[in-house]
């Protein structure tokens, strides 16, 4: 009994270390994916104002583009306050040396991450363009920034996948091991009960269950574990963009959902997988090994 339970204790502390690890990598996509959406949704479309638009045109055509689908946020900037801003950077007003306000009026369109593409852009300056041509003057975006950014955050994401791919082959070949070596005590009960007749999926059946168990276990260890991580032991700068990622609710459930999906899969898989591999050998080839 000592031993069987030492043998659980063991699988679990396995299981849950290699699950920790998965957790952080999902994590770090987690995170990557929504510093990428945020990165992206600070580019921006600057709309120029023309001298001849109605007044309040600028602030009416910032509320109607707020309410497009592919709008993060549509804000007006005055003339003055657009002047202030530079006058700042500067350190002097232009305006005392010209004798007026050489800046125009300016809507800045910020684009949702999805739409932060160059075709999806094209698109949207177009249909801009034909609604507002008479009202606005310019319409500007620094397209090389743009596909500079999401070349990097393509580079990145396969970089991220790769490296995930890898892990997880690790981590189910950890996983499988370390099962097959808590199954490797009871190979001659599997031979006993294959010779008495009892079918395979029978035989299989009760180590599956125990591992499932083992995994929930295991998947509830690396969350407790992950939970201190991100809250307690990271610095402030990191653990700031993490919580701001995942207190939302989608990100909370994938990494919960990942990890103990995981924790029943991997170990179920590999349960059923070792125990076939002792049903498959002779009583002499048992002995072997």
């Amino acid at each position: 009994m000592k031993r069987y339970f030492g043998a659980k204790f063991t699988t679990t502390v396995s299981i849950s270390l290699v699950l920790f690890v998965l957790g952080l990598l999902t994590i770090g996509g987690l995170v990557a994916a929504h510093m990428a959406q945020a990165l992206r949704e600070q580019f921006t479309i600057t709309l120029t104002i023309s001298d001849g638009a109605k007044e309040g045109y600028g602030i009416r055509m910032a509320k109607d583009l707020s309410k497009a689908k592919y709008t993060s946020e549509a804000i007006y900037i005055s003339p003055d306050s657009a002047l202030k801003v530079l006058q700042a950077e500067l350190g002097e007003n232009p305006a005392d040396f010209l004798g007026y306000n050489p800046l125009p009026a300016t809507v800045e369109l910020k684009l949702k991450s999805e739409y932060a593409e160059t075709d999806s852009i094209d698109n949207i300056v177009k249909e801009l363009k034909q609604v507002h041509k008479r009202n606005v003057s310019a319409i500007g975006y620094n397209s090389a920034l743009l596909d500079t950014v999401n070349s990097n955050l393509r580079r990145y994401a396969m970089v991220l996948v790769i490296l995930a791919v890898a892990l997880l082959v690790i981590s189910i070949a950890l996983i499988g091991f370390t099962v097959r070596l808590a199954l490797h005590a009871d190979r001659f009960l599997i031979n006993t009960m294959r010779l008495v007749g009892a079918t395979s999926w029978f035989i299989r059946k009760p180590f599956i269950h125990t591992h499932v168990i083992c995994g929930l276990i295991a998947s509830m260890v690396a969350l407790v574990a992950l939970g201190l991580l991100i809250y307690g032991g990271l610095t402030q700068g990191f653990a700031s963009v993490m919580n701001e990622c995942l207190l939302h609710p989608m990100p909370l459930i994938i990494l919960v959902g990942t990890v103990v999906a995981l924790g029943i899969l991997i170990p179920a898989v590999a349960a059923w997988y070792s125990a076939g591999h002792y049903l498959r050998r002779s009583v002499d080839e048992l002995y072997l090994m």
